[in-house]
């Protein structure tokens, strides 16, 4: 795959570095590596240059920020450039252009302003004063100047041609005289651009105060919560306001837990000081799922004036929320009310509560009261006795555990939980020896459960629980079965190596691809809309591009090929799905399912750590799906999914020249970062299921599982890991993996 080049290509091309005067190898191996779309690399070359007074010249300087502008360095770039007296005297105002982009990004509107118009006046080219146009219209956007940002707009169009529907668009969003902005839409040909003229005309009319009429546009729209913000601000009497807010709360009601129906609730917060119990329990019960917590928590407590509305399951709710917030004795205090048919619930819910505040012994005695009072809930009491089997795990009793896993799936055989207690207890067998009786329970496992998320595991262990009691014929079966029934599973390929059998690999197909000419434009008018700092308008693009791939199989495998290309493999990936269930299965449509954003960096930095890079690629697929700028609820980002503390403490390690958290969403910076903390890792725990286990759960939870009985053995030590997303993840970075080294030729 070809590494997207950085948003500042464009200007690479229009002023060319040849014009400076050579400065020596690293200088010009910077300019490269930032031609070919690695700006994180061009800022370690040039870094030496800039701060040596004797080699800082304003060539290295230019240098230094356009890499820095390309990984996302704002900072940096006002650093390099702000204090310059030559900013205005070389480059053709590419100085001021970097700083006006510095300034945009980081809100610095006035400042941008100033920039982007000194950066116009030395453009020297059509291309460059194109481009510097849009700046200044961004600019004066957000200054209020909008009929002068919308000329700009509209002249920068008469050179763009690819995007100038796109660059209407955005004139038309400027202009307060609606005929003239029906005028601008008129004119508009480009289909991605069309779908976007009503949202404009919205935002337009809202932007000039027009606020029925923008009401309206998003009504038709089905946009409703903005209309209620808008009607809600020119409500001319409570009666009106009053309507307007039965209807938020109507729709509250049906869009319960969404995140339409928490801009909602933030907009009523907004326009009223009071409501009824019974508004603030529509509120509650859908905050409880969509957040935030603490709005949720003091909805209920309002709604608690008048108890009778709050049913058993709003206090499972409220119980939830406290937990939450951390008001545990409130939580607690609510389950207890909880009587009825959901009482079992309660119950389960109090321990869980309890657990979480490390109290063992009070959380055994109220799971033992579930099972006690409510045997008849099957939800509850199955919860109840897997979750003491886990904790009898956790303190070492495999016994227990194993007896209690044996009550749960005997009591509630057809239970949610039955088919995973039955596998649980079947591996505590195996790592205590017991064999045979494992054989046969994991047997009984894939009869009574053929369709169950644990039969293919269940028959792997089985095989391998036949072979060490020496019935090999039957061991090889069940191994055969996994790699004639389920060839792409994690199983497959380790059941496949204990028959002497090389792996399933798809059928061998060359990597070529039609060309389509409608993608191919639709892809460089994203490209050159994401150089502009267009990202909104380069997604609709993006989006319209995946929605009509499947017109045809050349338009599907095309479009998957082009977003594999340009550095969309997350979209690739959609697409190679659609292509397998269409009949798709060859190596070629399996390179698009797992792709790779940069194979030689990869390669790079993976064996610079002695990793092998199949396993890296494999991991980074789980993480973020090639996906850069990918970031976790928890904060991770980039390709390897990165915390941003563990971030700046590897880069200290790896002597960085300069530490942004922005460096995170750069693919180069996060992969040097990624494979420097899994190789830490690897050189800590050694085994590959440890190593992943604690790249995501955490070291000292790798420390706790590894006195478990059995975990000597490294697959076992995978199937004993307690928390299922871990335990996936260990198995499916370890199958991506196979399919990386399989499909790729890594040398």
């Amino acid at each position: 795959m070809k590494r997207v080049v950085g948003p500042f290509a464009l200007l690479i091309l229009a002023t060319p570095f040849g014009r400076m005067s050579a400065q020596g190898d690293d200088l010009k191996a910077a300019r490269s590596a930032i031609d070919r779309g690695h700006p994180w690399r061009a800022t370690q070359l040039v870094a030496p240059l800039v701060r040596d007074p004797e080699k800082r010249t304003p060539a290295a300087v230019v240098v230094a920020a356009r890499a820095a502008a390309g990984w996302g360095g704002w900072v940096e770039v006002d650093k390099l450039l702000s204090k310059e007296a030559w900013v205005d005297a070389q480059f053709e105002g590419e100085g001021r252009e970097l700083l006006a982009r510095s300034a945009l990004e980081r809100a610095a509107d006035t400042t941008a302003l100033t920039y982007t118009a000194a950066a116009l006046a030395d453009a020297k080219t059509d291309d460059v004063r194109a481009v510097r146009l849009v700046l200044l219209a961004r600019a004066l956007e957000r200054n209020n100047k909008f009929d002068s940002a919308a000329a700009a707009y509209m002249r920068a169009g008469e050179t763009l041609h690819s995007i100038r529907d796109w660059l209407v668009l955005r004139a038309a969003g400027s202009q307060s005289d609606s005929i003239q902005r029906a005028k601008s839409f008129a004119s508009l040909a480009l289909a991605p651009a069309k779908p976007r003229i009503a949202w404009t005309d919205a935002q337009a009319r809202e932007r000039f105060a027009d606020a029925l009429g923008s009401a309206a546009r998003y009504t038709s729209l089905g946009a409703m919560v903005p209309a209620i913000r808008l009607r809600l601000s020119v409500a001319p009497d409570s009666a009106t306001r009053g309507a307007i807010r039965d209807e938020a709360f109507a729709f509250i009601k049906g869009h319960n837990g969404s995140a339409d129906a928490k801009s909602a609730v933030e907009v009523l917060d907004k326009a009223f000081t009071s409501f009824t119990s019974a508004e603030e329990l529509i509120i509650a019960r859908s905050s409880a799922a969509s957040g935030p917590p603490a709005r949720a928590a003091t909805a209920f407590q309002r709604a608690l004036v008048e108890p009778s509305l709050m049913t058993p399951n709003d206090r499972l709710l409220y119980a939830q929320v406290l937990s939450r917030v951390s008001r545990t004795r409130d939580a607690l205090a609510q389950l207890d009310a909880v009587q009825g048919p959901l009482a079992g619930q309660a119950g389960y819910q109090r321990a869980r509560i309890l657990l979480t505040g490390g109290t063992a012994d009070a959380t055994r005695a109220a799971l033992r009261d579930v099972t006690a009072k409510f045997p008849s809930d099957t939800s509850a009491a199955s919860s109840a006795l897997y979750l003491l089997a886990d904790l009898s795990v956790d303190e070492g009793n495999d016994e227990q555990a194993a007896t209690l896993y044996r009550q749960l799936y005997h009591s509630y055989p057809t239970g949610a939980r039955a088919a995973n207690a039955r596998f649980n207890s079947a591996i505590i067998d195996l790592s205590a020896g017991k064999q045979r009786i494992a054989a046969q329970e994991l047997d009984s496992l894939v009869a009574a459960f053929p369709r169950s998320d644990e039969s293919t595991a269940a028959r792997y262990w089985s095989g391998r629980a036949w072979a060490a009691v020496g019935n090999t014929p039957l061991a090889q079966a069940k191994w055969r079965e996994i790699v004639a029934q389920q060839p792409t599973s994690y199983y497959a390929p380790i059941a496949a190596r204990r028959l002497n059998e090389k792996p399933w690999a798809p059928p061998a197909r060359a990597d070529s691809f039609p060309s389509v000419a409608a993608v191919d434009s639709a892809m460089s008018r994203a490209a050159l809309l994401e150089r502009l700092g267009m990202d909104a308008e380069a997604k609709f693009e993006y989006d319209a591009l995946e929605a009509t791939a499947p017109v045809s199989p050349d338009r599907l495998l095309a479009t998957a090929h082009a977003f594999e290309s340009r550095g969309q493999p997350f979209r690739s990936m959609r697409l190679a799905q659609r292509l397998l269930d269409a009949g798709q299965r060859d190596a070629r449509t399996y390179r698009l399912l797992y792709p790779i954003l940069d194979r030689d960096e990869l390669t790079r930095d993976a064996t610079a750590h002695s990793l092998d890079p199949a396993l890296v690629a494999g991991l980074i697929r789980q993480e973020s799906a090639f996906n850069p700028r990918a970031v976790s609820i928890a904060g991770a980002r980039g390709l390897m999914q990165v915390l941003p503390a563990v971030g700046e403490e590897v880069s200290r390690s790896l002597s960085y020249p300069v530490w942004y958290p922005a460096l995170l969403l750069d693919a180069d910076a996060n992969l040097q970062l990624g494979t420097a903390h899994l190789s830490a890792f690897m050189k800590q725990y050694g085994d590959l299921p440890r190593v992943l286990a604690a790249y995501n759960a955490g070291g000292s939870r790798v420390a706790r599982w590894a006195n478990r009985p059995g975990v000597d053995d490294a697959e076992l030590f995978a199937e004993r890991i307690p928390f299922t997303e871990t335990r996936d993840y260990v198995r499916l970075v370890q199958r991506n993996a196979e399919f990386y080294r399989m499909l790729y030729d890594w040398n």
